[in-house]
């Protein structure tokens, strides 16, 4: 028995046939080439008591000389994967410790599976960068590159994994930050001294013309979602007329609002940065934003939490797009003026981008303040960066969006039924 180091044991591994190297004709490629183990883990003690019987069938080539090559790298493969790669037969996954340091000599995929937890991002940035490196396991090991010290890794093994793995060129240069991210972390650690990714340039991506619901549907929706699903029309309303994202809505809490200066706190979560930003409440939500503040029993409630209403523990942003997808984009009782069904394919943050492009459309009508002097006085190159000194200018924002709201209202006439 061997001992491994993720706690489980195997036995030694054989080639059968046993005699494989003596073997000479064409028909003994009839017979069965594998390679094999018992495996043992305390895990799955009860399931398997004397041991899981991990076996790789060798089928490949018709001539003896090749065939004998190919089982012996095969068993060189099982070891490999079984003593240095920690690979566990009976869940099928690289058992790489969290707890384990980061070094020069690990091997690329767990190198890239520990780094993940030195990284601080928000849960869902985590998750994704998680996600594609298990999509990448795969294909690490389709090209070999599973027992390649992270020390030794260049730029054409990088380049080589994305381009094996048929991206999407928006998928591409998403993986690609990722990757970019994590071994940016192993260089602080020694593993590399060098970001392979650096070099590898984006894919150029086909932009997408994203559908945008009309403001005559928006009405015809919210009229619908009043009468049936009132508490979703509630959140519907206030995410319409907010220009945030769900992400950041169902992390608020009632502590987070000031309805007396209209005005909310959230926490934007983006990447590796967390900020809190003020959000104005319009005069047009006021109502709602009154009503579900009332029905909030304690300080430290999700003003939406399950069903829309305030509760304790909050819900995934997800949990909004389903919804919607159920009840407005899968719904024929969606009826126009004329009581024919209105086809609904947008998704929910279509409603954002309709809110916003309503904002663009009266950025004529909203007094400007003009900050070329502070710009001047600070000898700045460009504006932005007086904007990042002259921290009132998002409060006159905010000041100059709470008094266009009643244009706001009129243009998408939001009348209450």
């Amino acid at each position: 028995m061997k001992n491994l180091k993720n706690g489980c044991s195997r036995t030694e591994v054989f080639i059968s046939p046993k005699n494989y190297k003596e073997l000479r004709s064409k028909e003994d490629l009839k017979k069965k080439w594998f390679v094999q183990c018992i495996f043992y883990d305390p895990l799955f003690e009860s399931k398997y008591p004397k041991g899981f019987q991990y076996r790789m069938k060798v089928n490949v080539f018709d001539n003896i000389i090749e065939r004998k090559k190919a089982v012996e790298a095969t068993k060189e493969e099982m070891i490999k994967g079984l003593d240095f790669h920690n690979f566990n037969p009976i869940s099928k996954q690289y058992m790489v410790s969290e707890s384990e340091e980061l070094r020069p000599d690990l091997f690329l995929y767990e190198a890239l599976t520990i780094s993940q937890n030195t990284i601080s991002a928000s849960p869902h940035h985590l998750k994704q960068i998680r996600c594609a490196v298990n999509r990448m396991q795969k294909f690490i090991e389709v090209l070999r590159y599973d027992f390649i010290f992270i020390k030794d890794i260049k730029i054409w093994h990088i380049k080589n994994l994305l381009e094996k793995m048929k991206l999407t060129p928006s998928v591409y240069n998403k993986f690609r930050h990722y990757l970019m991210t994590l071994f940016r972390e192993l260089i602080q650690y020694g593993c590399i001294d060098h970001n392979p990714v650096r070099d590898i340039t984006k894919k150029i991506e086909a932009t997408k013309i994203r559908k945008v619901l009309t403001k005559k549907n928006v009405n015809i929706i919210l009229k619908y979602l009043q009468g049936n699903h009132y508490e979703f029309y509630r959140y519907t309303q206030i995410f319409f007329l907010s220009g945030a994202r769900s992400a950041e809505l169902l992390r608020v809490q009632r502590k987070h609002v000031d309805l007396e200066n209209q005005e909310y706190v959230v926490l934007i979560k983006k990447g590796r940065q967390y900020i809190w930003e003020t959000k104005v409440i319009i005069p047009e939500a006021l109502p709602l934003w009154t009503e579900i503040l009332n029905e909030c029993i304690y300080e430290d409630d999700y003003v939406f939490a399950v069903f829309q209403c305030p509760g304790l523990e909050p819900v995934k942003p997800t949990t909004i797009t389903r919804k919607w997808s159920r009840i407005v984009k899968n719904n024929k009782n969606i009826l126009d003026e004329n009581g024919k069904p209105i086809e609904v394919t947008e998704d929910f943050y279509s409603l954002k981008h309709l809110f916003l492009d309503i904002l663009d459309e009266l950025s004529d009508k909203v007094p400007v303040i003009d900050i070329n002097l502070a710009q001047g006085a600070a000898n700045h190159k460009s504006n932005r960066t007086t904007g990042i000194y002259a921290v009132g200018r998002k409060n006159r924002a905010n000041e100059y969006l709470k008094n266009v709201v009643t244009e706001i209202g009129n243009v998408v006439n939001l009348e209450v039924i």
